[in-house]
Parts: structure tokens; C-alpha cells; sequence
């Protein structure tokens, strides 16, 4: 009987074991939302650059409402160093599947520079792909509204 309640008891957990992997990749799979730019933001404030890295696709564009073009991996990653975020907001997120494997979401973003005399009032869209198992930011935009 011990026995038994043991080869029950080992099953369970391994039973257990296997649901939250499937909920962890099902996670891992799903396609970008809300949490998941929020999460990006987070860590780019934070200067994260192995968080940020891991999300960006290695042929990523970047174009920031400095003026200054298009930034690739290396220079998005090298810009958010240098950057000081005091504050910022995000809402309005909108998404819109553009097929199986890309998602578009579109936001606003305020965003408050250390120093900086008012707060940037931003449109932000951005392009996720899946790549493998993966979603990727493909292509960030943002642009400065008045």
C-alpha cells in the first residue's frame, strides 16, 4: 500500500511537472500583448541588455523620434545605454494580427528624459515575428506627436 501511494504520489508531481511546461511554452509561443511590451520597456529603463537583446531579432530596426535614422541591434542596445528614462506611460495598445507568424501593435508612450525640460507624447508601432518557438521585435517606430 505505501508502495503504491508512493508510485501515485511520484506520478502526481510528474503529472504536475509536465502541465506547467506546457503552460510555460504555451506562454513562450503566444503572440506579443500588452504585458510583453511593458515587460520590454521595463527592461530597456533598466538598461537590461541580455532581456533586451533576447527579444530583438538580429536584423531589427529601430527608429527613434531623435531624427538620427535607423538604429540595428548593436546600436539599439548601445543607444539604450546611453539613454536616461525619468518616467513614461504607456496606453491605447492595439493589436493586429498580419498573419500567422507577424503581429503588429501599435501604443502610445510618454516618456520623460532625465534633464529634459517636458515629457515626449509618442505613436509607437511595432512589427513581432515569430522565429522558431519565439516572437522577435522586427521593427520599432516611433514618432512625436504634439
Amino acid at each position: 500500500m505505501k508502495r503504491l501511494i508512493c508510485v501515485l504520489a511520484v506520478l502526481s508531481c510528474f503529472a504536475a511537472a509536465q502541465s506547467k511546461s506546457a503552460v510555460a511554452k504555451a506562454k513562450s509561443t503566444a503572440a506579443p500583448n500588452q504585458a510583453t511590451i511593458e515587460k520590454a520597456w521595463v527592461d530597456f529603463e533598466k538598461k537590461d541588455a541580455a532581456a533586451v537583446g533576447s527579444i530583438l531579432a538580429d536584423d531589427a530596426i529601430e527608429i527613434w523620434a531623435d531624427g538620427k535614422g535607423p538604429h540595428d541591434k548593436k546600436s539599439t542596445l548601445d543607444g539604450m545605454r546611453a539613454m536616461n528614462i525619468e518616467k513614461y506611460a504607456l496606453s491605447d495598445f492595439k493589436f493586429t494580427p498580419l498573419g500567422e507568424k507577424v503581429e503588429l501593435a501599435d501604443y502610445r508612450a510618454n516618456v520623460k528624459f532625465k534633464g529634459a525640460a517636458q515629457e515626449d507624447k509618442l505613436v509607437v508601432s511595432e512589427v513581432w515575428q515569430k522565429h522558431g518557438n519565439d516572437w522577435k521585435l522586427v521593427h520599432y517606430q516611433e514618432t512625436e506627436v504634439k
